[in-house]
């Protein structure tokens, strides 16, 4: 582990995994990108469906033509986040948009269909990839050990000594 800004980030697999495995397990996601269209650089989050993360690699099916889309063009820079019963993470990364006929057949479902029009063959339907450098989580195991682990962070410390807080993943 190292420390910076009195953070602590690792690049332990196993911690690498439970981000990995918090993020697939949290369905719907908030994805925030720099609105273009404002010019001023202000933060718009809006909620997508996770369709699959790999070692900080998160997709989402967009359509090409959609705000998100051309906010990622503009600035790749994002931040994806996600909430749950027992977790919060954070994941920071770079965003691309990815016109591949196959990877959209191949994560399309019943439910984007329900918010995207033509199915996997039309042409806006595209895949937002986020390759993410650090996730940092907020408990993990149960959402009494999450309510512990936080409370105990507002106060700085845990039981054993430790200064508790979120741990930062360096991602692959």
């Amino acid at each position: 582990m190292t420390n910076t800004d009195d953070q602590q980030s690792t690049t332990d697999p196993a911690e690498v995994k439970k981000v990995h495995d918090l993020m697939e397990s949290t369905d719907i996601a908030m994805l925030t990108t720099a609105d273009s269209a404002s010019g001023d650089g202000r933060l718009v989050s809006r909620p997508l469906s996770t369709q699959v993360a790999e070692d900080g690699d998160v997709l989402f099916l967009v359509r090409s033509s959609s705000s998100v889309a051309a906010d990622v063009r503009a600035n790749p820079n994002v931040n994806v986040a996600y909430a749950s019963n027992k977790a919060w993470v954070s994941l920071s990364g770079a965003a691309t948009v990815v016109h591949d006929r196959d990877l959209v057949a191949t994560l399309w479902s019943k439910g984007a269909g329900m918010f995207m029009e033509g199915g996997p063959e039309n042409q806006d339907n595209v895949v937002l990839k986020v390759n993410g450098d650090t996730a940092t989580y907020w408990g993990g195991k149960s959402l009494a050990g999450t309510a512990v682990k936080t409370i105990s962070a507002l106060r700085n410390k845990n039981d054993d000594g430790d200064q508790g807080g979120p741990t930062t993943v360096d991602l692959p």
